[in-house]
């Protein structure tokens, strides 16, 4: 078996990419889920996890892509470890099926995965190939990069998912994984560049389909392949550090371009498209005043409900809000065109997932899809024991 992730790839691309061969032959042979709503936090690490194990996040407690505190860098959140539930790799590997990944989320120091190619980033001053072997498999990482590292040109895109794609390639055709994972981002990075509907975004769909079929001649037509897409993304001209409305309230301050929190340690998280209030030791008054000065902020959209707290696994956090169209919360500075973590209610929002195999008939499927229901598919494909699995929750 195969997964393929297509990294922020909205609904709305899918009647182009039906405009290449690769996709499009696909396409013809999967059943297809479409307009489905993304899980929340819309953010590529909790996604990937949800789908990886079947659960929405307050489960399996993967809630973000960085840690939560407001720093000079992002620090992500890597380790397999983190996961509080079985994940398809490792039930794969408890029932003797070799497994692969490619930059597949979460995946760094995993002891259940064989040829393990991690998706970790290094901290300034730390070399990318140095870290990635500590976190994988040594020996396949240095054959590998050997053997396909002209295709690099550092982390750009989609230089990246041309080697990444060689690799799992590889891996198919020689080591021969009963489960196989792979990440590919050039869509996600060239959007977050340049925004939805530029130019360059035609080199990601062409890099996407050009690699698909590569992927799948490596597979064979004997082996079951899925492809999902985790989040799409929205075009955004303002980019917001929420932090600095607590350095105006004296409850933080900047330091050397990091944000220091002050006695009461409160600080805000921000994820895109939506955000959440960490109180600390302040005052509920005080956490009452400052709700409503956030309510009051450029950009604000909306608190957010009480399930979507629980089910995002931010229920510990006083409150969170999330940003009207447009409008993203970053703590990393403006950089991005576009953005996700979003809540799923924002329209052209939606994603995919398509699944050639797995006994099911090929089409488009008139009941509803969801991206929790790709481990119980893939689990009962593989005969895997889940026993964590839960329906499909409302994610509202």
């Amino acid at each position: 078996m195969l997964i393929i992730s297509f990294d922020a790839v909205g609904d709305d691309e899918y009647d182009r990419l039906l405009e290449y061969p690769a996709f499009s032959a696909f396409a013809k042979q999967a059943a297809v889920y479409r307009d489905i709503p993304a899980l929340f936090v819309s953010n590529t690490y909790p996604t990937h996890t949800s789908v990886a194990t079947g659960v929405l996040p307050d489960v399996h407690g993967l809630i973000s892509n960085t840690e939560p505190f407001p720093a000079k860098y992002p620090v992500w959140n890597s380790r397999e470890s983190m996961i509080r539930v079985k994940t398809l790799w490792q039930a794969a590997a408890e029932h003797g099926i070799k497994t692969a990944a490619v930059l597949w989320p979460v995946t760094a120091y995993s002891k259940s995965i064989r040829y393990n190619i991690p998706e970790v980033l290094p901290r300034p001053g730390e070399n990318q190939v140095i870290t990635s072997m500590k976190a994988g498999s040594k020996l396949l990482q240095a054959v590998m990069y050997l053997r396909y590292r002209k295709l690099l040109s550092g982390l750009k895109q989609p230089a990246l998912d041309n080697f990444s794609t060689s690799c799992m390639a590889d891996i198919l055709r020689k080591r021969k994984p009963g489960l196989a994972l792979i990440h590919l981002t050039a869509y996600d990075t060239l959007c977050h560049e340049h925004g939805k509907g530029s130019g360059e975004l035609v080199e990601a769909v062409e890099s996407l389909d050009r690699n698909l079929a590569i992927l799948l001649k490596a597979a064979g037509d004997d082996r079951d392949v899925l492809i999902f897409t985790d989040h799409s993304q929205l075009n955004k001209h303002t980019s917001l550090e929420l932090n600095s409305i607590l350095v105006e309230e004296g409850l933080m301050h900047r330091e050397n371009d990091a944000w220091i929190a002050g006695e009461s340690g409160c600080f805000i998280e921000c994820c895109g498209g939506s955000a959440f209030f960490h109180a600390g030791k302040l005052p509920e008054n005080r956490v009452d005043e400052l709700r409503g000065v956030i309510e009051r902020s450029e950009g604000f959209g909306r608190f957010l409900t009480g399930g979507e707290m629980q089910s995002s696994g931010y229920k510990n956090a006083a409150f969170g809000f999330c940003a009207l169209r447009g409008y993203s919360y970053l703590a990393f500075g403006p950089g991005h065109k576009a953005e996700h973590g979003y809540t799923p209610d924002m329209p052209d929002y939606k994603v995919f997932y398509m699944a050639k195999g797995f006994g099911l008939p090929p089409g488009y499927p008139a009941q509803e899809g969801s991206l929790l229901d790709i481990a119980p598919l893939v689990s009962k494909r593989l005969g895997l024991d889940m026993r964590h699995l839960q329906p499909a929750a409302n994610n509202e």
